[in-house]
């Protein structure tokens, strides 16, 4: 059975860029159990780059090749849960953007409310932030500058733009810093501050109780943004 998986593979990587509709779903149905099996990994990791490739592939059963064909460098693996991190990041600020009704927070700054509405959203987590962490340690640990990393970090702000610029609509406001720049420094400041709250003992569930979510985020997100224009 093993030998004749083996030579699937070898097909798969034959035929390259002339894969069949089939041979590209089985290709991304690869890649992303690959991602899972980084992530669920990522978090408790302690050896080198190298030895996780080897371990996910014994895990999804992939010879190098194979390997080599979803991701061609470790890198681009690190990349690719970096992306998924980012989205996922993305999709619960639009949630908790989506799911703000300022009508129902009288009496309170506009602001404030939906700092806590974000923080509630869970944009990052425990797990998110340790994998990210863990992406950067074995980044460095290849060789990779850190302006490398950066630019890949960027390369995933798109995502994250829409999603900030609903947010701030929901309180009638718009980037007035340049939005890629905005949004770094949010997710920056947040980040670390989760960590922090989290090292000093506090609970994950219960950090839009913080100082950073009550007065730190509601005084950057007015300071990135402005009255948002009549059109």
């Amino acid at each position: 059975m093993r030998v004749a998986f083996a030579a699937g593979e070898d097909l798969l990587n034959m035929v390259g860029d002339e894969l069949s509709p089939r041979a590209s779903m089985l290709r991304r149905q690869r890649r992303a159990r690959v991602i899972v099996l980084a992530r669920a990994a990522l978090p408790t990791w302690d050896g080198s780059l190298q030895e996780l490739i080897a371990e996910l592939r014994k895990e999804a059963g992939l010879s190098e090749g194979a390997f080599r064909t979803l991701f061609a460098e470790g890198r681009d693996l690190l990349r690719a849960v970096d992306h998924e991190l980012i989205e996922e990041c993305a999709q619960r600020v639009r949630s908790a953007a989506t799911g703000f009704v300022p009508e129902q927070h009288p009496g309170e700054a506009p602001e404030h409310a939906l700092s806590v509405a974000l923080a509630r959203a869970h944009p990052l987590d425990w797990s998110s932030l340790t994998i990210r962490l863990r992406e950067r340690q074995l980044a460095a640990s290849t060789g990779v500058r850190s302006e490398d990393v950066m630019e890949s970090e960027r390369a995933f702000l798109p995502a994250l733009l829409d999603a900030f610029e609903l947010l701030l609509s929901r309180i009638d406001r718009e980037f007035e810093w340049q939005p890629a720049l905005a949004v770094r420094v949010v997710i920056l400041t947040y980040e670390r501050s989760f960590e922090s709250w989290i090292l000093a003992g506090g609970n994950e569930s219960s950090f839009s109780e913080s100082s950073y979510v009550r007065n730190t985020l509601p005084a950057l997100l007015l300071g990135v943004s402005r009255q948002r224009q009549q059109a």
